[in-house]
């Protein structure tokens, strides 16, 4: 069975390097946004047999109960690493085989873009990871079995994930997707993205 899973801290956490340019409202504004459109987009998925968020954050449950999304409540957050190893083990299971990991901060991403990642494994029978625009980070990894590497998100999380998959001589494949590599971490993302993309007014005005 495929299934996805979107970790998410919560509200007063998310998006620290933002903070430092936009007030904690302005920043959560932007955060809501971003994590419904994923949240959105992820209930669209024609190939995932069952999406969840892993959080402890209760306004980010109410949104994911809006679009179908299951929840899986943490009791504490250790990383975003630990969060999603125990999320697949839990999806395990429930008899999860594949879990795709897709992260709450990608406002280009569309439902066609996650399940071209279901399309790429089954055709390559193989792991799938997504790096982020710089290349340095993993904006998206399918792990099939869920548990067959763990997770190493944070700095340079591509050349961790990499190695970890063939130190354990699996399968994987790496997939450029630009509506999945780009994500807002910080203020000159975000005026990046507004220059580049000036037909989508989710993030034009915030107050």
């Amino acid at each position: 069975m495929k299934f996805i899973i979107v970790p998410f801290k919560n509200f007063k956490l998310a998006k620290t390097r933002m903070r430092k340019d936009l007030s904690a409202r302005e920043t959560e504004k932007i955060v809501e946004r971003m994590l419904t459109h994923v949240l959105e987009e992820v209930s669209k998925s024609e190939m995932s047999e069952a999406n969840f968020i892993i959080t402890n954050d209760k306004k980010a449950i109410n949104i994911a109960n809006r679009f179908g999304v299951k929840i899986i409540e943490e009791d504490k957050q250790l990383s975003e690493s630990a969060s999603v190893d125990c999320a697949s083990k839990i999806l395990i299971e429930k008899g999860a085989t594949s879990v795709l990991r897709i992260p709450g901060d990608l406002p280009l991403l569309s439902f066609k873009d996650i399940d071209a990642i279901f399309k790429e494994a089954e055709q390559s029978n193989s792991c799938i990871v997504v790096p982020s625009k710089s290349g340095s980070g993993t904006n998206a990894m399918l792990r099939t079995p869920p548990d067959i590497i763990q997770s190493f998100f944070g700095e340079n999380s591509l050349e961790k994930h990499i190695k970890e998959f063939e130190d354990k001589e699996a399968q994987y494949k790496i997939l450029e997707n630009k509506n999945i590599g780009l994500d807002i971490d910080c203020l000159n993302d975000l005026e990046h993205f507004r220059i580049s993309h000036p037909d989508n007014n989710k993030y034009k005005a915030i107050s």
